[in-house]
């Protein structure tokens, strides 16, 4: 399964043989590796460098370890990308528009995608978020509960994009958008625009994707991120 390895570097080429078996699909979410021992026969290295090299995956969020049951493909490896992205926001001083112009790109095609796709049990799931945000509007002390749903709404529409592509990105920058959505709102609040205005933006949408009209999909989401710019460049 594995080629023997001569190098100075060995846990490298170690940790570049697993992400080659992954990316060719050899090796799946879920799959277990081989024993340390046998890897090291296998590739012919010392059972060190087995170990650094699962320890580096394990640190990337690739390589999961189960205590007494041996070292998997993690299952959830979206999951890891979330805090480098994070870091790389904040160290490169990001500001509101590199956050809304992100969430531009992914949500004006997504919701395209989602029209054309969504089930009518998915659009109720969506019906029902909404449903939940006008029953915590109007207090003041339900601000966070509001954006958990406007974000819960917002991937729900890339789960029913069915690419998995464009939901694991949704869950990359989900902490991003969770602070950016707050604070959108609060802005928002505090210019013209009115709670239910906001509601009203989010429930066009859903007609939208229930119609099954991609078009007017984009064109309610292209008006919500319309509202938000709005609202920061005030």
């Amino acid at each position: 399964m594995f080629n023997s390895i001569s190098s100075k570097k060995v846990y490298e080429q170690i940790i570049e043989q697993i992400q080659e078996r992954i990316l060719n699909g050899e090796l799946k979410k879920g799959d277990k590796l081989p024993s340390e021992r046998e890897l090291s026969e296998q590739m012919k290295v010392s059972r060190t460098s087995i170990r650094e090299a699962i320890r580096v995956l394990e640190t990337m969020g690739v390589i999961e370890s189960k205590q007494g049951e041996g070292n998997f493909i993690c299952t959830n490896i979206e999951k890891s990308l979330i805090e480098p992205l994070s870091m790389i926001f904040k160290l490169n001083d990001g500001t509101w528009q590199n956050v809304l112009e992100l969430r531009e790109v992914l949500e004006l095609q997504t919701v395209k995608i989602a029209a054309t796709r969504a089930t009518e049990k998915e659009c109720m799931e969506l019906k029902s978020i909404i449903n939940e945000m006008k029953k915590e509007a109007g207090s003041t002390y339900n601000n966070k509960a509001i954006v958990l749903l406007d974000q819960k709404f917002h991937n729900k529409l890339a789960a029913i994009s069915k690419n998995y592509l464009i939901e694991s990105l949704f869950i990359t920058a989900s902490k991003l958008f969770e602070g950016f959505i707050e604070d959108a709102r609060e802005k928002i609040i505090s210019t013209h625009w009115s709670e239910e205005a906001l509601f009203e933006k989010h429930n066009a949408i859903y007609e939208a994707i229930k119609e099954k009209n991609p078009e007017r999909a984009y064109e309610k989401m292209k008006e919500h991120m319309d509202i938000i710019r709005k609202s920061y460049t005030k």
